[in-house]
């Protein structure tokens, strides 16, 4: 057991005052807890014990070949939930480097149904994680993020050479979504869209989520470029202006 924890404690890049302090497999479903907690400071001959009061939190965590990973955080009172990858936001299911594989496929522009496939979680997970997301709850770190949202993904849906879709990192799907440019709406898909971006919007404060929407926002004029030709055309215009 305690060369289980020390090669889980490696593997999570577990740091001190952070300890592995139990592992339990579970080789049905293959899935492995790891219960993590704050190790006391070392007295005499370095010995130490681990506290035990605290308050729980539990996240899934990246997979390890085919195998589950959940991580049970013990923190101390009065402390705040650690800021490491092998954590996670309180009141959210992923640790933080689960956390961007999800936002990273999500800004991609693949499905839920994707996603949980790809990643191997739970739908009810993956719908509290995205509630989450479009009601401003969630903050994501911009320099964990940074890579994944800064610019198109390559597999990004671009238009033909022809197209007048403006690019994805076009200021007018910000303006689009802030209510700044306004144009005259009259595919009912498009209608809806944008009133759920416009208000998901108004919750979100962080940039990186918000760059999640606006390439959503984007996807949608690409696919159904034939038919927003009229709205097309306005966007043109105030561009051109």
């Amino acid at each position: 057991m305690a060369d289980a924890m020390a090669l889980w404690r490696q593997l999570l890049q577990i740091q001190e005052p952070w300890t592995v302090r139990e592992c339990r497999a579970d080789e049905f479903n293959r899935c492995m807890e790891i219960c993590v907690g704050v190790e006391a400071p070392r007295g005499w001959f370095r010995l130490g014990r681990t506290t035990a009061a605290g308050e729980e939190f539990v996240w899934r965590h990246t997979g390890f070949g085919d195998w589950r990973v959940r991580l049970r955080v013990i923190v101390p009172q009065g402390s705040e939930p650690p800021r490491h990858a092998w954590a996670g936001e309180a009141g959210m299911p992923f640790t933080r480097a689960l956390d961007r594989q999800v936002l990273g496929l999500l800004g991609e522009g693949v499905g839920m149904t994707g996603v949980c496939s790809l990643l191997d979680i739970p739908m009810s997970e993956l719908w509290r994680y995205r509630h989450a997301l479009d009601n401003g709850k969630h903050g994501v770190s911009a320099d964990a993020y940074a890579a994944s949202t800064a610019v198109p993904a390559a597999n990004e849906p671009a238009g033909s050479a022809s197209s007048r879709v403006p690019d994805a990192a076009d200021p007018v799907w910000q303006r689009l979504v802030d209510g700044s440019l306004e144009i005259d709406v009259r595919v009912l898909g498009l209608q809806m869209l944008l009133s759920r971006l416009r208000s998901q919007a108004a919750l979100i404060a962080d940039e990186q989520v918000r760059a999640v929407k606006l390439r959503e926002l984007h996807r949608y004029f690409v696919r159904n470029e034939r038919m927003l030709a009229h709205e097309l055309g306005q966007m043109s215009l105030a561009e051109a202006a």
